[in-house]
C-alpha cells in the first residue's frame, strides 16, 4: 500500500541567516552609496559616465541591436569614432537592454533613469557575489560574510560607484567573482555544467570592463601554477574547457575588437590554457617514473620556453606582446615617456600610505588570504583569485584607475583569509585561543569596518560632477548646466567646439556638438593641438583653425561652419568697504588661495588656468617655466617662511599657476579671461601678484591697486557670446569682502570687426544681453 505522507523539509537556519545577513549588506551597501540623494539632485556622474550613457541611448535608439549603433559624428571632430567597433559597449548594451520597455513611452529619459540607478544594482551584486565566491572556496560563512561587508562598505568604491557613476572596472570585478563562484562550484561537486554560467560571467566581464587580456594571463598563470603545484586533475580541465568554450563562442559575437580569435586577446588564447591542463595529464600518465619528480620543473620549464619564443618573435616583428596600458603598468618609468599619461591622476603611482587609505583592513587580510590560498587552497579558483589579487594591488599602486576594481578582488581575499585564521583558531586545543581569539579578531575587523562605513558616508555626501562644475565643494553650483543649455539651444546644430579635452563628453553629450577632443585618449594628436591653442596667442589658433581643419571664421566668404572655444575655471569679485575705494570693486582670475580663509588678494585656480600651466604645457612639450615664473614665487615663499610667515609663504606658494610671464599673458587661455572679466562692465581686471603684502597691514588696506589693473583685451577673431556666472560663496577680505564665483566662456570665432551678440548670465539668471 503507497503512503501519501510526504516528507516535511527539513529547515535550514544556516541558509536562513546567510539570506538575512546578506541582505541586511546590500542595503547598507546602497545606502551608504545614495546618501546624496537626501541633499543633491542626481544625475549621471563625473566625466567617462555620460558617453557610456549616449552610447546607452544609441543602442538604445536601435533597439537594442549594438550591430546597428551609427556612428559618432561628434566625437574628435572632423573625424568621429565607431562606437560599436572601437568601444566597449557591453555595459551601454546592458543598460540600453534594461530600459528598453520603457523606452517606447519615455523615450531618452528612460535611459537616462537606468543609467543613474544602475548603480544600486552593482551594489547589491557585489555583495552577493563576494559571499557566494569566498561561501564555496573556503566554506565558511564568516569569512563569506567579511568579504561581503568589505564590499558593503568600501571607501575605494564609494569613490566612483555612487549614483550614475557606470564604473566598468566594477561591473568587470563583479562578473569575475560571479565567475570564480561556478568555476569552484563545477570542481567541487564535480560537475561541468555550472562552468557554462561562470563562462557567461567572464564574456560579461569582457564586453562591460574590456579587461579581457588581464582576465585571460591571470587565468593562464593560476593554470600554470596548478601545474607547478601538481593539483590539477581531469575535472578542473574539463570545467575551464566549458567555460573557454562559452565565453569565447559568446565573446565572438561582440562588434567590437574583442571577438573570436583577436590576437592573444581572447578567444583562441582562451582554450589554449585548458589544452595545457590535457597535456599535462597525459604526460604525468606517460612519462616514466624515474623522471615523474622532475615533471613540473620540466613543464615549467618548456612552457617559460615557449613564451619566451614567441615574445621574441614579436619584438624581432616590431610588435609589443603588451598592451600599452598593461606595459606601463609592468613598467612604471614607460608611463613617464607619454607626457597626456604625466598629466592625468588616475595614471600617476600612488603611495602605500594612499592604498591603506583605499582599502583599510582589507589590504592587510588579503595578503594573509594570499598565503593561505597556496598554503590550503591551491586549487583553480583559488589560485586565479590568488593572481587576480597580487596583478590588481600592483596594478593599482602603478595606475590608481583600477581601484575601484581592485577593491573586489581585495575583499574577497581578505575574507579568504579571515576564514583561514578563524579555522586555524577554532581548531585549537586550547579552549582561551579557540572560542575567544576569532571574538577579538573579529571585533577588531568590524570596528575597522564601522570606521571604513563612516568614510563612506562622508565621501558619499557630494554632489555628482555636473551639478557643482567639477569643484570640490559640497554645494551646487549650476554654472556648466547653464552653459551646456545655452550652447544646445542657442548654437547651430553643426557648430564645432573647442575646449580643454576634460569637458569633451559634457559638451558633446549634453551639448549635442561635435569637439575637438573627447575625455579620453584616443588621439593624443588633438588634445595635443587644443594645448598648443591654448598657451599660444590668438593668430596661433587661427592658423590651426584654417590650415590644419579648413575652418574659417564668420563673416568669411569661406565660412562653412560656425566655431566656439569654451573656457571654465573660478573667479573672484572684490567689493572694497574701506577709504577712498568704498563701494568700488575689481575681478580677479582665480580664487582665494586660502579659501574659505580672509581674501588678501592672491588667487590659485582649479580649472583651466591651472591646466594650461600644468598639463597642457607637458603635452604641448613646451617650458613650464615660460609660463610661470618660479623664481619668484620659491624666493618669496623661501624668505616668508624663514621670517616666520609660515601661512603667507604657504599662500603664494599655492598661487604658483597665477604667477604668469609675459608669454603666458600673451596666451589665448589667459586673455579670454581677462576680456570675458572686462566685458562684464563691473570694474576693472587687477593683476595676480599686483597686491604687495607690505600694504595689507595698514589701517586703510584695500585690495584695489590702480597700478595692477590689466590693460583693455580685445581678441579680434575670437568673440565672447555667453558668459555664465554662478556663486560659489562669500568670504572675508581684507578691506572689504569677496564673491567667488564659476564661470564658463564661450567665444565664437569670427572675421575682426564682427558684431555679435553676448548673454550673460549669473545664477542662472540673463542679467544682461548686449554686443561684443
Amino acid at each position: 500500500m503507497q503512503s501519501n505522507l510526504k516528507t516535511i523539509p527539513k529547515f535550514d537556519k544556516f541558509k536562513f541567516l546567510d539570506v538575512a545577513v546578506v541582505s541586511a549588506l546590500v542595503i547598507i551597501s546602497i545606502l551608504i552609496r545614495i546618501v546624496n540623494v537626501i541633499a543633491f539632485p542626481q544625475s549621471v556622474n563625473e566625466f567617462d559616465p555620460w558617453y557610456l550613457f549616449y552610447n546607452a541611448l544609441l543602442i538604445a535608439q536601435s533597439g537594442g541591436n549594438w550591430y546597428a549603433v551609427p556612428p559618432d559624428v561628434h566625437g574628435w571632430f572632423p573625424w568621429g569614432y565607431f562606437i560599436e567597433l572601437g568601444n566597449t559597449i557591453g555595459l551601454p548594451w546592458l543598460v540600453s537592454l534594461i530600459s528598453l520597455p520603457f523606452y517606447g513611452q519615455y523615450g531618452a529619459n528612460a535611459v537616462y533613469t537606468v543609467a543613474v540607478l544602475s548603480d544600486v544594482l552593482l551594489d547589491g551584486l557585489g555583495v552577493v557575489a563576494a559571499f557566494l565566491a569566498i561561501d564555496v572556496i573556503t566554506e565558511n560563512r564568516i569569512g563569506a560574510y567579511i568579504a561581503a561587508a568589505v564590499i558593503a562598505v568600501s571607501p575605494s568604491l564609494t569613490y566612483k560607484n555612487l549614483l550614475g557613476g557606470l564604473p566598468k572596472t566594477s561591473w568587470g570585478a563583479v562578473f569575475v567573482l560571479f565567475a570564480i563562484y561556478f568555476i569552484t562550484l563545477s570542481i567541487k561537486r564535480k560537475n561541468p555544467l555550472y562552468s557554462i554560467p561562470a563562462g557567461i560571467m567572464i564574456f560579461l566581464a569582457n564586453i562591460t570592463w574590456g579587461g579581457y587580456t588581464y582576465i585571460d594571463l591571470s587565468l593562464a598563470i593560476a593554470a600554470f601554477l596548478l601545474i607547478l603545484l601538481n593539483k590539477n586533475d581531469e575535472i578542473t580541465a574539463k570545467s575551464l574547457t566549458i567555460l573557454a568554450v562559452t565565453s569565447a563562442f559568446l565573446t565572438s559575437f561582440a562588434p567590437n575588437n574583442i571577438g573570436f580569435m583577436s590576437g592573444l586577446a581572447h578567444g583562441l588564447s582562451l582554450l589554449i590554457i585548458p589544452l595545457f591542463l590535457y597535456i599535462e595529464l597525459y604526460i604525468r600518465e606517460v612519462i616514466p617514473k624515474e623522471i615523474a619528480d622532475s615533471k613540473n620543473i620540466l613543464i615549467g620549464a618548456a612552457i617559460v620556453f615557449i613564451l619566451a619564443l614567441g615574445i621574441l618573435g614579436l619584438a624581432a616583428l616590431g610588435k609589443s606582446p603588451i598592451p600599452s596600458r598593461y606595459y606601463a603598468i609592468v613598467n612604471p618609468f614607460f608611463q613617464f615617456s607619454v607626457p597626456i599619461d604625466r598629466t592625468v591622476a588616475e595614471y600617476i603611482p600612488q603611495p602605500v600610505t594612499a592604498m591603506i587609505q583605499d582599502f583599510g583592513i582589507s589590504l592587510f587580510l588579503s595578503i594573509i588570504g594570499m598565503y593561505f590560498v597556496i598554503t590550503r587552497r591551491a586549487q583553480l579558483p583559488g589560485l586565479w583569485l590568488l593572481v587576480l589579487g597580487v596583478a590588481s594591488i600592483y596594478g593599482t599602486s602603478e595606475q590608481p584607475y583600477l581601484f575601484n576594481y581592485t577593491a573586489y578582488i581585495v575583499a574577497a581575499l581578505a575574507g579568504l583569509g579571515v576564514a583561514e585564521i578563524v579555522n586555524r583558531l577554532s581548531e585549537s586545543k586550547i579552549r582561551t585561543v579557540s572560542r575567544i581569539a576569532p571574538i577579538l579578531l573579529l571585533a577588531v575587523i568590524g570596528v575597522s569596518l564601522l570606521a571604513d562605513a563612516g568614510i563612506s558616508m562622508e565621501i558619499s555626501y557630494e554632489p555628482t560632477a555636473i551639478y557643482n562644475s567639477a569643484t570640490s565643494y559640497l554645494i551646487t553650483n549650476y554654472a556648466w548646466i547653464s552653459a551646456l543649455g545655452w550652447i544646445n539651444h542657442n548654437t547651430p546644430t553643426n557648430s564645432f567646439i573647442l575646449s580643454w579635452w576634460d569637458y569633451g563628453y559634457w559638451i558633446e553629450t549634453i551639448g549635442n556638438r561635435s569637439v575637438i577632443d573627447e575625455n579620453n585618449t584616443l588621439n593624443g594628436t588633438q588634445i595635443k593641438l587644443m594645448a598648443e591653442m591654448f598657451l599660444n596667442n590668438e593668430s596661433f589658433a587661427v592658423n590651426v583653425l584654417e590650415n590644419d581643419f579648413h575652418l574659417y571664421p564668420y563673416g568669411s566668404p569661406n565660412y562653412t561652419i560656425p566655431v566656439y572655444i569654451v573656457a571654465y575655471d573660478a573667479v573672484t569679485q572684490y567689493i572694497s568697504t574701506s577709504g577712498s575705494t568704498s563701494g568700488e570693486s575689481v575681478w580677479f582670475i582665480g580664487y582665494p588661495t586660502d579659501f574659505p580663509g580672509t581674501f588678501i588678494g592672491y588667487t590659485t585656480s582649479l580649472g583651466d588656468i591651472a591646466k594650461a600651466m600644468g598639463a597642457m604645457t607637458t603635452i604641448a612639450g613646451y617650458n613650464m617655466y615660460s609660463y610661470v615664473n618660479f623664481t619668484y614665487v620659491n624666493e618669496t615663499a623661501t624668505a616668508l617662511a624663514e621670517a616666520g610667515e609660515t601661512n603667507l609663504a604657504s599662500i603664494i606658494g599655492n598661487s604658483l599657476p597665477m604667477a604668469w610671464t609675459p608669454k603666458a599673458y600673451n596666451s589665448l587661455i589667459v586673455n579670454m579671461f581677462i576680456e570675458g572679466l572686462q566685458t562684464l562692465n563691473q570694474g576693472p581686471v587687477q593683476a595676480p601678484f599686483s597686491i604687495s603684502l607690505s600694504q595689507l597691514s595698514s589701517p586703510n588696506a584695500t585690495l584695489i591697486n590702480p597700478n595692477g589693473f590689466l590693460p583693455r583685451v580685445i581678441l579680434p577673431y575670437f568673440r565672447p557670446v555667453y558668459i555664465s556666472l554662478y556663486p560659489v560663496t562669500a568670504v572675508p577680505a581684507v578691506g572689504g569682502e569677496a564673491v567667488v564665483y564659476i564661470v564658463v566662456l564661450v567665444y565664437q570665432f569670427v572675421e575682426p570687426n564682427v558684431i555679435l551678440p553676448l548673454t550673460i548670465q549669473e545664477n542662472g539668471t540673463t542679467i544682461a544681453t548686449t554686443t561684443s
